[in-house]
């Protein structure tokens, strides 16, 4: 008999995805302002994840357009979140241990690749 382990990712997901959207819910209902960039405080250019607490909150206000707008890596994360999780939960439930990162050179570029577009977007954008 296996032994069944917690989905310690299943719940970071989860506590993360929540967490972010009740607290762009809540900025945006009390009428706080966000956070500015220290990057682009710095720069004055945006950094690769410039635009994803707006995302967030725009998703929270049920805004999908905005959000894709505001970042749209934000919204495909947001969106892999519960897939992810339900994989997670459905491994720990059949007692299968995690397994290694893929050791793959063209998933960390394609991943890279993806905040360099996002990125490359928000500085044409001027976000």
């Amino acid at each position: 008999m296996r032994s069944r382990s917690f989905s310690w990712l299943a719940a970071g997901w989860t506590l993360a995805a929540s967490s972010g959207l009740l607290v762009a819910w809540l900025l945006r209902t009390t009428h706080l302002s966000f956070p500015p960039c220290l990057f682009k405080s710095v720069t004055g250019l945006p950094c690769a994840t410039c635009g994803m607490t707006r995302c967030f909150s725009a998703l929270s206000q049920g805004d999908w357009r905005a959000a894709f707008h505001w970042h749209p890596v934000g919204m495909l994360l947001l969106l892999a979140s519960p897939m992810g999780a339900v994989w997670d939960l459905r491994r720990a439930w059949s007692g299968r241990p995690f397994p290694d990162l893929p050791d793959s050179l063209a998933a960390r570029v394609a991943v890279v690749g993806l905040f360099l577009g996002a990125w490359a977007l928000q500085v044409a954008r001027g976000v």
